[in-house]
Parts: C-alpha cells; structure tokens; sequence
C-alpha cells in the first residue's frame, strides 16, 4: 500500500533512521536531486562532522520497503581516503596532487556502523572518483599508471581514476574542475581514464591512437 506521508516526515524519518544507526543527531541542511524516481534525497549536517555535508537517500520512499541510504562513512573517512591515496601515488610519482571527496551517492547499508577504513573502501556500491595531477618531468612511463591502479585495486576498492600529466610549469596551478576542462579541450602531456569493477581494471588513454 502506498504511503501518504509528506516529504518533511520521510525527512525526520530518514534522519531518525541515522541517528539510531550512529548515535549521532543529523539535521536537514536543504534539497538534493528530485523525487521522480521513486528516490528521495537530500543533504544533512551533523556536529561530529562539522563544516561537511552528509548525502542522504530513501530509495523507494513511498512504499513500507523504503531502503535508507548515505554517504556518513565516506564523508567520515574523506581525509584518510585522501591520504591513503597521496601515499599511492608518491610511490610512483614525485610531483603529484590527489582530488578527491565523498560522492553523493548512498553506500551500501549493510556496511557496519562503526565501519573501518579497510571496511569502507572494499563497500564497492559507489566507486570512489579520484583524479591525480602528474607534472611531465615526474612522468616517468604509462606503465606506472597501471601500477598505480593496481595497487589501489589491493584494497579491494572500485573507482573511476583520471590521471592527467601537465607541464611542469602548470602544475599545482589548477583546480579538479579546471583540470577537468584541460582534459576535455585535449591540453594535457598525457592522460587516461582508469575504471575498476568486477570484471577487472581497465585503462583509456585519452587521445592516443
């Protein structure tokens, strides 16, 4: 039977619905996507998390079935995922610049509460999306790209990686969105896109024959 309850009270429901699952309050911050999938989304706050906002989601909202949904754990690990993946590259790049941050997608909800690191990554319902900044001169060959990827494979984790070289003088000059419009307008030394699923690790290099 459908439910008739209005969107504020699938909010309140959704929130108390993380509150029991953390132990932390949320609170509604504002509007995210719209309803006409059958999704509901929305961003909250919490103060154990301060100055970040958490990507909520109730799939099915209308029906008794609904599935809660958020990004809390990725958004808690955001830092530790940044830092996990700099340690990665440093080991195959000597100038690099990682860009990374929690998606607004929802993880999956079976991941335990109290989620670790290693717990976290290896959830493979939302890839993370990274991209990572090479100056030329620190761009020593293409192999190293699918050895990076390997190794962040290691931890069990699904990602979409961009790595995009520049020249030496651009480096570090450059946010991920101008990065990204570089990359779109073919202004770079090399860059490939790199996908990690089930069925293996795959790399695109973007404007090679």
């Amino acid at each position: 039977m459908e439910n008739r309850e209005n969107p504020r009270s699938i909010n309140d429901m959704a929130l108390s619905h993380m509150e029991q699952r953390y132990g932390i309050r949320f609170e509604y911050s504002e509007p995210w996507g719209n309803s006409l999938s059958g999704t509901r989304e929305f961003l909250a706050t919490s103060e154990s998390l301060p100055n970040q906002q958490i990507f909520v989601q109730i799939e099915n909202f209308r029906d008794e079935d609904r599935v809660f949904r958020s990004n809390f754990l990725a958004v808690k690990h955001e830092a530790e995922t940044i830092s996990f993946l700099r340690d990665i590259a440093s080991h195959f790049f000597s100038e690099a610049n990682v860009y990374y941050e929690a998606a607004h997608d929802g993880l999956s909800p079976s991941l335990p509460t109290n989620a670790t690191f290693e717990e976290f990554l290896a959830d493979t319902r939302v890839p993370l999306n990274v991209m990572v900044e090479v100056s030329e001169s620190a761009f020593a060959s293409k192999e190293k790209v699918n050895e990076l990827a390997e190794l962040i494979a290691a931890s069990g984790a699904h990602f979409l990686l961009t790595v995009v070289v520049v020249a030496d003088d651009l480096f570090g000059t450059l946010s991920r969105q101008e990065l990204s419009w570089q990359i779109s307008l073919r202004q770079f030394v090399y860059c490939a896109r790199v996908t990690r699923r089930d069925n293996g690790i795959h790399v695109e290099w973007i404007g090679v024959e």
